[in-house]
């Protein structure tokens, strides 16, 4: 049984995929289209909302504005436990969060020498 973040995935480095605007109170709100796939951009524009809006809080944030292209997930959870000191679970937790960004399209998970 292998344990996440592996190395490997700490290893990687995430690239925002999608665009984000300024929020409430600082944060972000990602903007995400409702369907991804190119073949399907026409549905897309008949569409009277296309975007998802993903409200970030600051700890949201800061991990989205980390995922710079040139830093890997473990640079990524360096800055958010310089950010956030004391929180439990950082490199988990933020771990965790880069995934699901992966997951949902909103960052490209890359190799250290493709960045």
């Amino acid at each position: 049984m292998t344990t996440f973040p592996d190395e490997s995935f700490l290893a990687l480095v995430p690239v925002q995929a999608l665009a984000s605007e300024p929020g409430e109170g600082g944060n972000l709100v990602l903007i995400r289209p409702k369907i991804l796939s190119p073949r399907w951009g026409w549905v897309v524009r008949l569409m009277k909302r296309p975007n998802f809006r993903v409200k970030l809080d600051a700890r949201g944030t800061a991990v989205w504005q980390a995922c710079d292209g040139v830093r890997t997930v473990a640079e990524v959870v360096q800055a958010i436990a310089a950010a956030f000191p004391g929180e439990p679970d950082t490199v988990l937790r933020t771990a965790l969060f880069v995934r699901e960004l992966a997951r949902g399209g909103f960052v490209r998970l890359e190799g250290k020498g493709r960045a």
